[in-house]
């Protein structure tokens, strides 16, 4: 009987959204992708609205309730179905309602095969931004390979309107021969290739930001933004570009990527106790992402003691093992400790041990506050501290509020600290 009445509900939204969009007369940005997706969505957000009226996906609203709810301007009922009628009525008065956003900046997200059939068949972009496809999702039921996660997230392209332009990723293989098959037309590609339409070099980076130039038809530009990690070009670029296709200068739109801050759980800088910082990556964890973020605490820690703590990467079905391997074979040459916490992050911890790091710095828990308890005693002045795992059964943002020096703060400054996930392991 619930799933039957959640059929209807999600049906009802539907409708409301479609009938508004009907009316809506400004261009819409649709971001898609494996990672990235929410930190690009907000550099969008952060270069557009200095010159437009934007509207876009709250949090991670992405999912098919998520993307109707962000059109319709309403909130989700969650289990309450009292909550649930009012929200429906709300939505009911403001699909007949215009929305006068110039642009409608929208994430779609997908779990498994089908899911982007029924996003595509509420909203169809003007643009989109594809980010990459990279192992997640794979558990049982989801997907079997990188191939099917393309086909499915390339859906949102072929769904584009008439003369609408796929931006592109051109560092990751499958987007490369995506572009190579769809040719100039409609087409804009960027990463760190010199072929990519925009390309970035000489990347610099510290705790204070990173630094890049960015070069496009044979002129270059200097791009500074206060994001710590090299991955970050791959978001602030489509931001860029975006901006320029909307209309704006090449030099607006760098002007105003350097007012970019992170997420929430985005690795982003905290203080944190004994004159330590933590790099906060809690939001979620995915091999490509926690490959990324090791690197980055290598990079940016220069001689300070630097401490990886590492969740369980969830979703990742028949490969969790070896991609839980490859990321303790990486462990050794980024940090000097290693803590790691959950079941399958186990495995990082013995990966790492036998690639030679000292099993006296290796330390495994089961659970977020465990980790903490333990660590907190042991911090030294100045430690960087890498904080990253997947969501569901590690939460490591409580790891994080434990350690941090302002814990008031948390509300502010972590992720899932609303009163719905207060209970949630």
């Amino acid at each position: 009987m619930k799933n039957f009445l959640k059929k209807i509900v999600l049906r009802m939204l539907k409708a409301m959204a479609k009938y508004r969009l009907k009316r809506f007369k400004g261009k819409i940005v649709g971001i898609t992708g494996s990672i990235g997706k929410s930190s690009t969505k907000d550099a969008v957000f952060t270069v557009l609205n200095t010159q437009f009226k934007v509207k876009k996906t709250k949090k991670n609203m992405n999912s098919d309730f998520g993307l109707c709810l962000t059109i319709l301007d309403i909130e989700s009922g969650f289990s309450s179905a009292t909550k649930w009628s009012w929200f429906l009525i709300k939505g009911l008065f403001n699909c007949m309602m215009k929305d006068h956003s110039e642009i409608l900046l929208l994430e779609f997200g997908i779990d498994k095969p089908g899911d982007m059939d029924f996003l595509a068949s509420v909203v169809k972009p003007d643009m989109v931004i594809f980010t990459g496809v990279s192992p997640v999702h794979m558990a049982e039921g989801q997907f079997s390979n990188l191939e099917e996660i393309f086909a499915e997230k390339h859906k949102l392209i072929e769904a584009m309107r008439e003369h609408g332009v796929a931006v592109l990723n051109l560092d990751n293989e499958l987007l490369r021969d995506l572009a190579k098959k769809r040719g100039r037309k409609s087409t804009v590609t960027y990463g760190k290739e010199h072929e990519a339409d925009f390309w970035a070099g000489q990347i610099k980076q510290n705790l204070q930001g990173i630094n890049f130039v960015l070069h496009h038809d044979n002129r270059h530009y200097d791009v500074h933004a206060n994001v710590v990690g090299e991955y970050q070009v791959f978001v602030l670029m489509p931001a860029i570009i975006c901006g320029v296709l909307m209309g704006m200068t090449l030099e607006n739109a760098i002007a105003a990527i350097e007012k970019y801050t992170l997420p929430p759980g985005r690795m982003s800088l905290i203080p944190a106790i004994n004159d330590s910082t933590i790099l906060d990556s809690t939001y979620n964890a995915s091999p490509e992402a926690m490959r990324e973020a090791l690197k980055t605490l290598a990079a940016v820690a220069g001689e300070r003691r630097k401490i990886a703590v590492l969740g369980n990467m969830n979703e990742l079905g028949k490969h969790s093992q070896i991609m839980h391997e490859m990321i303790g074979e990486l462990a050794p040459g980024c940090a000097d400790v290693l803590v790691t916490v959950g079941d399958d992050a186990m495995t990082i911890a013995a990966k790492a041990k036998e690639k030679g790091m000292n099993e006296k710095n290796v330390f495994s828990f089961k659970t977020s506050l465990e980790a903490a308890g333990f660590l907190a005693d042991k911090i030294k002045k100045h430690d960087v501290i890498l904080v990253k795992g997947s969501q569901n059964n590690v939460r490591l943002e409580r790891f994080v509020k434990a350690l941090m020096a302002e814990p008031e703060k948390a509300k502010e400054l972590l992720v899932r600290q609303e009163p719905a996930w207060t209970t949630k392991l």
